[in-house]
C-alpha cells in the first residue's frame, strides 16, 4: 500500500532541502554577478579616469607650449633688429617659429611642437598662413587719431572711413569716444547717449584699452569688429560663411578684413638707434653735447651744419654754397630755430654771418644733397641715430612696408595711385627684409614721391614698428590635441612685455597639422625636430 508525500516525513525533508539549495545557488549567482558588474565598473572608471589623466597631462604639455613660445618669442625680440634679420626676421621665418619641437629627444610619434603664426598677405589681401609675427604698426591705431585730426582737420574720421562698413555716424561715435572732450560731434555720441543705457556707462574720452572695447561705441557690433572667422584662424570656413549669409544684415561682405585686422591701439616704435641706444635729438638744446655725439657717430660736417642750421635757419638766397666740409662750429652761439623734419636738411642751405667782416655772409650746403644714392644711404644714416623728440617712443605711424591697402589709403595725404605704387614695389620676396627700406624714406629714394609729399608722409608712415601680435599654437604630431593663446608683445622695452594675451583653446586647434608645420609619419625618421632653446641657434 502507497503512502502519500505528506504521510512521508523523509520525502518532505529532501524536498525543502532541494529549495534551500537551489535558493542558495541564485543567491550566489546574483552575488557573482554584482560582484562582476562592480569589477566591470570599476575597470571602466579605471580606464576613463586614466584616460583623463592622459588628457590632462597633455592638455599641460601644450599650456608648457604655448607659454614656452610666447617666452621664445619675448627673447627673439630682445634681440637687436639686425641680428634678428640676420636669423630670418620676423615677417616669415619657419626655422624660429614653425613647427618647433619642444622635447627632441623624445620619441616623434608624442612629439609636443609649438608654431607662432601670422596671416601672409599680399597686395593688402590674406592669402595664407606664415611663420612670424603681426607688426602692430601695420594698421591703424586707434589711439593716434585725434593726433590726426589736429594736424589736419577731418582726417581722422576720413581715415576710418575707409573701413568695410564703416559709416559717418559709426566714424563719428568712435571719434567721440576716443577724444578727451565731452562734445558730440553732429552724428556721434558722447556721455548723454550713454548714461541713457541700461544699464549706463561712460565713454572712454581717451585712448581704448582694446579693441574689444569698442563694442560699447553706439553702433559697434561684434561682427563689424571680429568678421565672419568665428574661430580666427584668418580664414572664413565654409561653416562660418554659412552662418554670416544668414546674418547678413549684421555682417560685413565675406571677402572683407574685420576692423581688428585693421585697427590697433597698441603700436610704437623705440626711438632708439639699431644697437638700441637712445637717438641724438637734433633739437636738443645743449648744443656742446649735441656737437660732441653727432660727431661721434656721424662726422665733423654733419655736426657743424646741423649747428648752424639750429642757429642761424635756412638760407634761401642766390648766393653760391661752400661745402659743409669747410664749416666750423661755433658752440657758444645759443640755438633760434628748431628742425621740423629731418628733411629740411635735405639740400638746404645755411648763411653763417662772418666774425672778421660785418654784414657779410658765408653760405654752406648740407651735406645731404638730392639724389637716390643720397637718399638711400646718408638719409638713411641720418634716420637711424637722430630724432627731433626726446621721448623714448614714437606711436602711430604706419608700416608703409606691411600695412594693408586699406591702411595705406586712410594715411593723410596719401593717393590711390601711391598705394598701388607701393603695392606693386613690395612684391619683391626681399620686400620685408630690404635694408634700404627700413625707413619710410624708401618713397622718396625710389622715386614714388618727390621731397614735398615726402614731407607731408612722413609724419604717418614709419619702416617697421616695435609691437607685434602672433598666434601661439601648442600641438602634437599625431593627435587632435591643440592650445592656442594670441599675444601682444611690446618690444620697445628691454626685456620684451606682454601688453594682450587672449586663450583661444575653446576655438579648436584653427590650423591643419600640415599647415603648422608638423611632421608627417614619412620624415620623422629622417629628422629629430628643431629645438627651441635660444643657446642652440
Amino acid at each position: 500500500m502507497k503512502r502519500s508525500p505528506a504521510e512521508c516525513p523523509i520525502a518532505r525533508t529532501d524536498v525543502s532541502t532541494c529549495a534551500r539549495r537551489g535558493m542558495v545557488l541564485i543567491t550566489v549567482m546574483i552575488v557573482v554577478v554584482m560582484v562582476s558588474l562592480a569589477g566591470y565598473s570599476f575597470a571602466a572608471m579605471m580606464f576613463t579616469e586614466k584616460k583623463a589623466v592622459k588628457l590632462n597631462g597633455n592638455a599641460l604639455q601644450l599650456e608648457c607650449a604655448t607659454s614656452s613660445g610666447e617666452e621664445w618669442l619675448k627673447v627673439f625680440l630682445s634681440r637687436p633688429s639686425a641680428a634678428r634679420n640676420e636669423q630670418g626676421g620676423l615677417y616669415d621665418n619657419p626655422d624660429m617659429f614653425g613647427g618647433l619641437a619642444m622635447f627632441p629627444e623624445e620619441s616623434p610619434s608624442s612629439q609636443v611642437r609649438l608654431s607662432i603664426v601670422a596671416p601672409r598677405q599680399e597686395e593688402g589681401e590674406v592669402i595664407g598662413l606664415r611663420f612670424g609675427v603681426e607688426d602692430e604698426s601695420s594698421k591703424l591705431n586707434l589711439a593716434d587719431l585725434p593726433l590726426w585730426e589736429q594736424r589736419v582737420p577731418g582726417s581722422g574720421k576720413e581715415a576710418l572711413m575707409h573701413l568695410p562698413g564703416m559709416t559717418e555716424s559709426l566714424a563719428e561715435a568712435m571719434l567721440d569716444w576716443i577724444d578727451a572732450d565731452g562734445e558730440p560731434r553732429s552724428q556721434g555720441a558722447e556721455g548723454d547717449y550713454y548714461a541713457s543705457l541700461d544699464p549706463a556707462y561712460a565713454p572712454r574720452n581717451g585712448s581704448p584699452l582694446s579693441l574689444e572695447e569698442l563694442l560699447l561705441v553706439k553702433g559697434v557690433t561684434r561682427s563689424l569688429l571680429f568678421g565672419a572667422d568665428a574661430n580666427r584662424n584668418h580664414h572664413v570656413d565654409e561653416r562660418e560663411a554659412g552662418r554670416a549669409a544668414e546674418h547678413a544684415a549684421q555682417a560685413v561682405s565675406l571677402e572683407d578684413e574685420s576692423w581688428s585686422a585693421l585697427l590697433t591701439v597698441y603700436s610704437a616704435e623705440a626711438n632708439v638707434d639699431p644697437l638700441g641706444r637712445p637717438r641724438i635729438n637734433l633739437n636738443s638744446p645743449q648744443l656742446v653735447q649735441l656737437e660732441q655725439a653727432l660727431r661721434h657717430l656721424l662726422d665733423a660736417r654733419w655736426a657743424s651744419f646741423i649747428l648752424a642750421y639750429r642757429q642761424f635757419g635756412p638760407y634761401h638766397g642766390d648766393e653760391p654754397a661752400n661745402a659743409a666740409a669747410s664749416l666750423v662750429s661755433d658752440v657758444s652761439r645759443p640755438p633760434k630755430f628748431t628742425i621740423t623734419s629731418v628733411l629740411d636738411l635735405v639740400d638746404a642751405k645755411v648763411g653763417v654771418p662772418s666774425s672778421s667782416k660785418e654784414g657779410t655772409t658765408t653760405v654752406y650746403a648740407s651735406p645731404l644733397l638730392p639724389g637716390r644714392d643720397a637718399m638711400r644711404l646718408e638719409l638713411s644714416r641720418l634716420l637711424d641715430y637722430t630724432t627731433l623728440t626726446d621721448s623714448p617712443l614714437i606711436r602711430g605711424r604706419v608700416n608703409v612696408n606691411q600695412a594693408p591697402r586699406i591702411v595705406l589709403a586712410a594715411v593723410p595725404g596719401m593717393t590711390e595711385t601711391l598705394v598701388d605704387q607701393i603695392l606693386s614695389a613690395r612684391t619683391s620676396p626681399l620686400a620685408f627684409h630690404d635694408p634700404d627700406r627700413r625707413h619710410a624714406t624708401w618713397l622718396l629714394a625710389e622715386g614714388l614721391v618727390d621731397l614735398e609729399r615726402m614731407k607731408a608722409l612722413l609724419p604717418y608712415l614709419t619702416g617697421g614698428g616695435d609691437v607685434f601680435r602672433g598666434q601661439i599654437v601648442g600641438f602634437f604630431d599625431d593627435l587632435p590635441q591643440a592650445s592656442r593663446v594670441e599675444v601682444v608683445i611690446d618690444a620697445t622695452s628691454n626685456p620684451p612685455r606682454q601688453l594682450y594675451r587672449e586663450d583661444l583653446r575653446h576655438l579648436g586647434r584653427g590650423y591643419s597639422l600640415s599647415a603648422l608645420g608638423a611632421e608627417s609619419e614619412e620624415n620623422r625618421s629622417a629628422t629629430t625636430g628643431r629645438d627651441i632653446q635660444p643657446q642652440r641657434r
